[in-house]
């Protein structure tokens, strides 16, 4: 059965998880990733959330992708974080699957019914993330450190190979990637969150226009108790523009006033809050990868 609803209140039936997804126009990205959804087979009562964000050709031949479809129609195109809390305030499953419209599964590698047992099995943790690969299988590092100055240079003015050790630190590239640990955040391509500790932190801060409201939710989860944990046993891809890596570009401009909120909502460096959500050597679940 599909549910269209314009407001965003609760529907009768709880499904196993709710896998939220914006369109604005990225018609052959969902095209692709509903494909690939519908193709997995390991959970059973998967439900689709699927934001109309005021897009020019509609949502209507995605629809019937899932036994379960809510279209949550926006009448004036929202910005991401805005359209994040469309989804989770919809949401009456126990879970929540954000993505991004350039994510894609292997249906062979069942990745969210292996997702959904690690939450089951980690009740304190209360947003996690899997393994994340480009098309071309070259790892993207979605558990990340705060990002500091050095870390921002490093990124948009190509002096990575001059401050690798900078870049190690802020990819945890201490940790085999295939480990599981708890982390200070993780990129919002791919964000599975417990609901009741989306609402515990209340939701995402939409003051963040583009960028940094994955950062954002992630330190405000740690700071209520909650565990950020990535989990390295299961994995999807990513196809990931950055858009943001040309320094000129309006993407980059819009991280960098991401950046600008971020440091004027938590201080040049958050004080204590990210002293607190660095994890101990404990906080590893997997083994810690030998020094060479």
């Amino acid at each position: 059965m599909n549910h269209h609803q314009d407001d965003c209140g609760s529907v009768p039936e709880a499904p196993a998880l709710d896998v939220g997804v914006i369109y604005t126009h990225e018609r052959q990205m969902m095209d692709r990733l509903l494909d690939s959804l519908r193709a997995i087979a390991d959970v059973p009562r998967m439900r689709l959330l699927l934001v109309d964000n005021a897009s020019r050709d509609g949502v209507g031949r995605w629809t019937g992708v899932f036994p379960q479809t809510v279209v949550i129609r926006n009448s004036r195109r929202l910005y991401y974080s805005a359209n994040l809390n469309r989804i989770l305030e919809a949401s009456n499953a126990k879970y929540v699957l954000l993505l991004n419209t350039d994510v894609y599964f292997d249906p062979r590698e069942q990745c969210l019914g292996k997702m959904l047992n690690f939450m089951e099995a980690h009740p304190e943790c209360g947003i996690s993330g899997c393994g994340i690969y480009h098309p071309d299988r070259h790892f993207a590092y979605p558990a990340r450190r705060f990002q500091t100055v050095p870390v921002i240079l490093a990124r948009r003015l190509g002096l990575g190979r001059f401050m690798q050790g900078t870049l190690d630190r802020y990819f945890y590239r201490e940790y085999p990637i295939d480990a599981t640990w708890e982390c200070q955040w993780l990129s919002g391509c791919f964000m599975m969150v417990r609901r009741e500790a989306t609402r515990d932190v209340g939701g995402f801060d939409a003051g963040f226009v583009k960028y940094f409201e994955d950062v954002d939710i992630c330190l405000r989860m740690a700071n209520a108790g909650w565990r950020v944990m990535y989990h390295g046993a299961t994995w999807c891809y990513h196809w990931e523009s950055r858009s943001s890596k040309n320094l000129f570009s309006a993407a980059a401009w819009a991280h960098f006033r991401s950046y600008l909120r971020w440091l004027r909502k938590w201080g040049r460096t958050a004080g204590p809050a990210i002293r607190a959500a660095e994890p101990s050597p404990l906080a590893l679940v997997g083994e810690k990868k030998k020094a060479a």
